[in-house]
């Protein structure tokens, strides 16, 4: 566990916040498709922590990001908190994206505020040389967040929205398959967050294209550490796998979603 400090807590569009941290420790060691485990109060409610993918680590400056959506009680309470007061976190926890092999092109697919973690992985990924395309989703233009950070890491980026507000009226699942379907002999590996239909959707384009996938899955947590089974998903060689410890990150082909 850790006391962090507040450096920032701003909305960077709709009801979707920014949150950075003074954690020296999880900016040394962080790996893109990990997760913090936060306290969103010094009191008892609410009581469990909540789970939010690190969004960016500032090895430098010892900090790091996450960036998360309101939508109860505990990321409520999160969203009123001030630059200069100090959560308690656990992390980074979990199990990241894998950086592809040499010749593959990263395909980047991500769902709302699933985009968080894709935006530390394009940073990774550029600094190893590797860039790609990246297919964002969001349900209104006012929602969308993420693009510039994307095209500066040297990715080309579409945007699909539900309503058509902003980029093509549809799902980001649609313009990979369009883009597998134009590029047939691309050698390729898919990197995708989102809602759990999105993952499904991912799973079965790269089933259907012949390609790797991993998905980070988006799970509630109650310990963090595999201990409590509160975030097990079936595993598709039978029994489960606990998405705190065992993930967030699988090979489509690990589990079982529906």
């Amino acid at each position: 566990m850790h006391q962090a400090e507040i450096i920032l807590n701003e909305e960077v569009a709709r009801g979707i916040y920014l949150l950075r941290l003074r954690a020296n420790k999880v900016a040394e060691s962080a790996n893109p498709g990990q997760f913090l485990h936060v306290k969103c109060t010094k009191g008892p409610h609410p009581l469990l922590r909540r789970p939010f993918s690190i969004a960016d680590a500032h090895r430098e400056e010892g900090t790091a990001d996450i960036i998360y959506r309101v939508v109860g009680e505990g990321t409520s309470i999160l969203s009123q908190k001030r630059p200069g007061e100090v959560l308690d976190i656990m992390g980074p926890l979990g199990r990241g994206f894998p950086l592809p092999l040499p010749g593959r092109l990263p395909l980047i697919v991500g769902g709302g505020v699933g985009v968080a973690p894709l935006l530390f992985l394009a940073k990774e990924l550029n600094k190893s040389g590797l860039v790609g395309r990246a297919f964002l989703g969001f349900s209104t233009a006012r929602e969308a967040f993420g693009k510039e950070i994307f095209e500066t890491c040297g990715f080309s980026v579409e945007l699909t929205t539900d309503d058509g507000t902003h980029g093509k009226r549809g799902f980001p699942t649609d313009l990979l398959e369009d883009f597998l379907k134009g590029e047939k002999k691309v050698q390729a590996v898919v990197y995708a967050c989102g809602p759990r239909m999105l993952l499904l959707k991912v799973k079965e384009i790269a089933v259907s294209f012949g390609i790797l996938a991993y998905l980070s899955l988006e799970e509630k947590m109650g310990c963090g550490i595999g201990a409590c089974l509160g975030c097990a998903v079936k595993s598709a060689k039978g029994g489960y796998k606990k998405v705190c410890r065992d993930g967030p990150v699988f090979e489509a082909g690990e589990v079982e979603i529906w």
